[in-house]
């Protein structure tokens, strides 16, 4: 009878093949860690334009003000400039600026974990008329990521009710770190 022939790896090939995946997993964590900061952020960037039309779309289509604002969790708006722990959405028919019962919350968007959303302190929620317009000054909010300011972003809502996205250059540091 001839001897069999057992097809295995040897313990230096073995150990190649683990210095060459170590090699790989070393370069490739700290670039897989950057892709998910980068789509964290653009995920809060998206939902909350997304938020922010919709806003504007609804206040038009119901004939009624809409108001975008950060929320709390005991169901009203803040009063702060602060949008990183979520905002609401609602229809505003009483139009008194506040959430109460009876009127319809359209929309409720969540925190993004690691992501700071600040509004501007003058405009702590925005609000959109029945023609698609939003009243004072134009309004922004930053969003920053942990890829410090250089990344960050910033929606820009205008009188006409414009909503556009622009890097955030002119970020105050102090909102992002």
């Amino acid at each position: 009878m001839a001897p069999r022939k057992y097809k295995a790896f040897t313990l230096l090939e073995l150990m190649i093949t683990i210095s060459i995946l170590a090699i790989l997993l070393s370069l490739g964590i700290p670039a897989f860690h950057e892709f998910v900061l980068k789509q964290r952020l653009n995920a809060a960037v998206n939902v909350l334009q997304n938020d922010l039309l919709l806003a504007r779309s609804q206040a038009i289509h119901r004939d009624v003000n809409v108001i975008a604002c950060p929320w709390n969790s005991g169901g009203g708006c803040t009063g702060k400039a602060d949008w990183s722990e979520g905002w609401a959405v609602f229809s505003d028919s009483n139009e008194n600026k506040s959430y109460e019962d009876g009127e319809v919350l359209l929309r409720r968007g969540q925190g993004v974990e690691n992501v700071m959303i600040h509004g501007s302190a003058s405009r702590t929620a925005l609000r959109f008329y029945p023609n698609g317009t939003t009243p004072g000054s134009n309004g922004s909010i930053s969003i920053c990521g942990l890829g410090g300011p250089e990344r960050a972003r910033k929606l820009v809502i205008s009188n006409l009710g414009r909503i556009r996205r622009d890097n955030a250059q002119s970020l105050d540091t102090a909102h992002c770190p």
